[in-house]
């Protein structure tokens, strides 16, 4: 047999994959097959072959690709180019009443399309295609962050390694769900249990375990399939509604969910929300809901997120599943700032596809209105299908003669310290600041994802950290690289689980100012506001010098002069109210915790400096505006929202200190007040181009005068 030349290679092999791939989509995607598998076969080892004798033919869309490369150590991080937002959730038709009321008020549209689609129990993922060919995949992770898994993503046939169609954006960026099909799961299970190995709960834990294997060759063995729903970015900018994003990318070769629909009001709404509740039993992989999208783009777009929620969709949940068991024990769990919080100890039951032992009672309160004991016969189900919870007692419970009444216990179950009631969180709080319970509560709070992310060191290893004297407080942590030979002696630790803890230890010791504060524990503060708080701090060392003014002042009233009054400064952040700022004060003014940032700095721990932000185009600063009436390029929530960006400030009455009131249609008594106080009023289109640079030629001796009658014009003047 004569070899191929190179080109003559190279042509083949294009028209191989060419082949190939579409026969794939055609399968996989589309249920409409065009080759035989022996067809298939054939030409995937004439393909294998070409590329082992050329392996400069080796390119990322090869259907080759896809049986899995070679075990990884561990998965990279991804920063992804915009957050992976989370949902929403309502649970009945008035819920969806108070969403629906509140997207109308902020666009001030009474009425809007929206796309029901169904919400697909499975693994949130991001992938990234260039010139039409899959380059990277990632996890959700928190949102920010995720864990590349781009080579086993390439092993699910329902994902296309190569776009078809000619219109496919150069960067293109999509969001969907990878799951187990149920079917598909029974069957993978069946098979496992005849090998005599373990099996597994349910097709998404399964399919979440599958995509984060280390060894893509075994994803590849696992039927997971995949439905895209979104476009990420400026790929989707030609595109109008979220139904035309789903057709363009069913075009483009994706496996998109056949099962939506357009609807134009809350009727609708409830009508998709009913067909969805009786399909799906027939249905061969989970849902747990219905989501709710804004179906016009540029809504979307004006709508906005809030936190890390979508303004312009929202998932109608389904009921969760409902089982009895025996609550055999109520319990304390003491939390990382001493409250102390009851929760059910249960005879194990299978609900919402997990194995539920536990379920959180709340406080004593709901333990009292639902008259809860130990023994009783309880109703149990995982609210939103994730938190398990206890609804009540089951209508066949019998109680015996020693059933008594729970009551809170007056120490602390971990330290026997006193308790004491906090008014304000409706809890009851260990007042032992040494407390064990809370000391090791806070230090898996601070290596948390969500905080320093320091990864093996979990709940499990941090108690036993503790009880053997290697972590006081979270500064410790970061003094283990010299306790190496305690840490080795470790049960399951040894030479290669202390090295990776210490490495992943020190790269945390970069982690950002926002995520070290949030690892602090401070009572009230999350991570949202923890970027805020960073912000205005800046730095560590600036954190530091703040606390020791906290503790140096602590015993010295507010109202004397000089007093740096922390509190005030801190409301003064948009977002942080007296509460938090209350909170943080509080915290800074314990010597302990001013001991804990001077120890972290110590040891290595140095967060990059905040940027300050550039002030350049902040051109509002200083200015005061009050907006009324109806615009009509954006609603009044949009206009002040632009005007906060600047650094303007908005009030909402017209005063001697407002600067400008920007009026649309039917402005009420507002723009009266402007006249009356003589402040300058800006229309529409002034305003616009306000935004975008042009200082308005307004007087304010003068401004409105003009239009005026005469005798106006004298009170004005005078």
């Amino acid at each position: 047999m004569i070899a191929m030349t190179s080109k003559s290679a190279a042509k083949r092999a294009a028209e191989l994959r060419d082949t190939l791939n579409r026969a794939n989509r055609l399968y996989y995607v589309e249920q409409a097959p065009d080759m035989s598998d022996a067809e298939w076969d054939a030409m995937l080892r004439e393909l294998h072959s070409l590329e082992a004798e050329h392996p400069e033919l080796l390119t990322p869309d090869s259907p080759t690709q896809r049986v899995g490369a070679p075990p990884s150590d561990g998965f990279a991080e991804v920063v992804h180019p915009s957050p992976m937002l989370s949902l929403g959730n309502v649970f009945d038709r008035e819920e969806l009443e108070a969403w629906h009321g509140r997207v109308s008020e902020y666009v001030e549209v009474d009425q809007f399309d929206m796309n029901c689609e169904l919400k697909i129990d499975g693994l949130a993922i991001a992938i990234h295609y260039e010139n039409g060919v899959l380059v990277q995949a990632a996890t959700r992770g928190d949102g920010i962050r995720g864990e590349d898994v781009t080579a086993n993503i390439r092993t699910i046939k329902s994902i296309p390694l190569r776009l078809a169609d000619d219109d496919v954006p150069p960067a293109l960026d999509v969001r969907g769900e990878v799951f187990f099909p149920i079917s598909a799961f029974e069957q993978f299970n069946a098979e496992r249990a005849e090998q005599g190995l373990q099996t597994y709960v349910n097709p998404r834990n399964s399919a979440s375990g599958s995509l984060r294997q280390l060894d893509s060759a075994e994803t590849a063995e696992r039927p997971l399939e995949a439905f895209i729903y979104s476009i990420s970015g400026p790929g989707g900018d030609t595109l109008k509604t979220q139904s035309g994003v789903l057709d363009a990318l069913k075009r483009w070769g994706f496996k998109t969910n056949p099962w939506s629909r357009v609807v134009s009001d809350l009727d609708g709404v409830a009508e998709a929300f009913n067909t969805a509740s009786t399909d799906r039993p027939d249905l061969d992989y989970g849902i747990d809901g219905v989501v709710i999208k804004v179906d016009d783009l540029a809504l979307q777009a004006r709508l906005g997120t809030v936190g890390r929620d979508p303004r312009w969709a929202t998932a109608w949940k389904f009921p969760a599943e409902q089982v009895t068991t025996t609550l055999k024990e109520i319990a304390i769990n003491v939390g990382r700032t001493g409250s102390l919080t009851p929760y059910a100890i249960l005879d194990p039951v299978f609900v919402g596809g997990v194995t539920v032992s536990q379920a959180t009672l709340h406080n004593a309160d709901v333990i009292a209105e639902k008259d809860l004991r130990a023994g009783d016969l309880v109703i149990v189900q995982r609210a939103g299908d994730v938190i398990p919870q206890v609804v009540g007692i089951a209508p066949e419970n019998k109680r015996g003669a020693d059933s008594k009444p729970f009551e809170m216990p007056d120490r602390c179950p971990a330290c026997d310290s006193a308790v004491v009631p906090d008014e304000e969180d409706v809890v009851i709080r260990c007042v032992n600041g040494r407390c064990p319970a809370q000391a090791v509560r806070l230090l898996e709070h601070f290596a948390s994802r969500g905080a320093m992310d320091i990864e093996g060191l979990g709940e499990k290893l941090v108690a036993v950290l503790y009880r053997g004297d290697f972590v006081a407080d979270v500064s410790d942590i970061y003094n283990l690289e010299n306790r190496l030979e305690g840490l080795i002696a470790i049960d399951r630790m040894g030479e290669t689980s202390v090295d990776n803890l210490l490495k992943a230890i020190d790269g945390s010791k970069t982690q950002s100012l926002a995520r070290l504060i949030t690892g602090l524990g401070i009572s009230h503060l999350g991570s949202e506001n923890a970027e805020l708080i960073a912000d205005h701090f800046r730095s560590l060392n600036a954190l530091i010098n703040s606390s020791l003014r906290a503790n140096i002042w602590r015993h010295i009233p507010v109202d004397d002069e000089g007093h740096p009054d922390l509190v005030k400064s801190l409301i003064g952040i948009e977002g942080i109210g007296p509460t938090i700022a209350e909170s943080v004060r509080g915290w800074m003014q314990l010597y302990s915790n001013l001991r804990i940032l001077r120890n972290l700095e110590a040891r290595g721990v140095k967060p990059p400096e905040v940027e300050i932000r550039d002030d350049t185009n902040l051109r509002f600063v200083g200015l005061r505006f009050v907006v009324t009436g109806r615009l009509e390029s954006l609603s009044r929530q949009e206009a002040q929202g632009r005007i906060k960006e600047l650094g303007g400030a908005v009030s909402s009455s017209v005063s001697g200190k407002t600067d400008y009131v920007v009026v649309g249609a039917d402005p009420g008594s507002k723009y009266d007040s402007a006249i009356r106080l003589n402040v300058p009023v800006l229309e529409e289109v002034q305003f616009l181009k306000f935004l975008d640079g042009e200082v308005p030629d307004v007087d304010k001796s003068t401004k409105n005068a003009a239009d005026e009658p005469e005798d106006a014009q004298k009170t004005l003047l005078d």
